[in-house]
């Protein structure tokens, strides 16, 4: 049977880049392996293609009343995305006789990466089933042929990064990376939307009897993306989840759920404002109307959870408790939450801010609607 035709293309803000042959050679971003491009090109190639494009077949098929054959596969267009520490992604958009379809796809080359893709198919499939949301990828297919990992997952089409950057009069704003389009700042109320959702995100997906939460994600990585079609609405989703472990090494038998998930919205409030300039430069702190975004996120995502209500009352009964701690309280506790961070590059943003963070905190609560 004839194989299918593979194009590889670089994604770029400004629209695809065709591969340049002279500089597959080049070894891959933040790749202390010093892959070369040529090589990873290669290996996806050999991995799609391989059994007959069993990979690709079995993600198609996923889909109902799917019923994709081999000789259905016209053209795969592969593209190299941004490249992370543990990750090098692509999107692969597949060309069949009656349609397409697009996927992401992760590549590890380390054996860390590999350790963590192999745990975040494990956790994707986890999660889908326990929540049967729609704001992480859904995972189709996971293989390690030769040296390398290769997860297919759903790709959420049309959405972009977005970081903090300095604007011309001295300011900071969020600006979106749009793909093919370049990059524009966003509104306060486009950025306070964004938050909103992405707090609101992590709230849903907590995991209110055992503690458990989506972590570590940091928008400098670009772990959150968001779709802003004109006139239509913002839609936000969360491209990866590393890790979902109990928050501060929290025992089931010997912590409150509610006193649980205080800690978890205490520290869901500081790395909420965590990022770095234009996704690669020094830590930046987004502004205090991100606090106001979280926590209306936090309530919304809290007030939709049966189990929560079964658990511990009313989204409206916690937001009295937590009322009731005055400043000096939550000074305290705040930085019980901080001092998690102090491993961490972003801690001293994190400590010559906390103060004013703590206030911001406090006063949107006693006003909260």
């Amino acid at each position: 049977m004839k194989k299918p035709s593979i194009r590889y293309l670089v994604a770029s803000p400004y629209g695809d880049v065709p591969v340049d042959d002279e500089k597959l050679d080049f070894p891959l971003e933040a790749d202390p392996l010093k892959t070369p491009y040529r090589v990873y090109f290669r290996s996806i190639s050999d991995f799609l293609l391989g059994n007959n494009c069993m990979p690709l077949l079995h993600s198609l098929n996923t889909a109902p009343g799917a019923e994709i054959q081999p000789h259905d596969i016209e053209e795969i267009v592969v593209r190299t995305e941004k490249h992370g520490a543990l990750y090098h992604p692509a999107s692969i958009e597949v060309v069949c006789r009656e349609n397409r379809r697009k996927f992401g796809l992760n590549v590890a080359v380390t054996d860390t990466g590999k350790d963590f893709l192999k745990r975040e198919f494990t956790l994707l499939t986890m999660l889908h089933k326990k929540f049967s949301l729609p704001y992480i990828p859904a995972p189709y297919f996971l293989d390690e042929p030769d040296s390398m990992v290769f997860l297919i997952e759903e790709w959420f089409e049309g959405y972009h990064e977005f970081h903090i950057a300095d604007t011309e009069d001295g300011g900071q704003k969020l600006k979106l990376w749009e793909y093919g389009k370049g990059d524009r700042f966003l509104s306060p109320e486009e950025s306070a939307e964004i938050y909103r959702q992405a707090s609101r995100i992590l709230t849903l997906y907590y995991d209110i009897q055992r503690f458990r939460l989506i972590y570590p994600w940091h928008h400098a990585a670009g772990d959150f993306v968001v779709k802003i079609p004109d006139g239509k609405g913002t839609e936000v989703r969360l491209t990866t989840v590393r890790g979902y472990e109990p928050f501060l090494g929290a025992a089931e038998d010997m912590v409150h759920p509610t006193l649980a998930l205080f800690y978890f919205l205490l520290h869901l409030s500081i790395q909420m404002r965590l990022d770095k300039l234009d996704g690669v430069g020094d830590t930046a702190w987004a502004d205090d109307g991100c606090v106001d975004a979280t926590l209306t996120g936090f309530f919304h995502g809290l007030d939709s959870r049966k189990d929560f209500r079964e658990c511990c009352g009313s989204a409206a009964e916690f937001l009295n408790l937590l009322r009731s701690f005055g400043r000096e309280d939550l000074k305290t506790t705040f930085r019980t939450v901080a001092a998690q961070f102090e491993q961490t590059k972003d801690f001293p943003v994190i400590e010559k801010n906390l103060e004013d963070h703590i206030g911001r905190f406090f006063l949107t609560l006693q006003n909260f609607p």
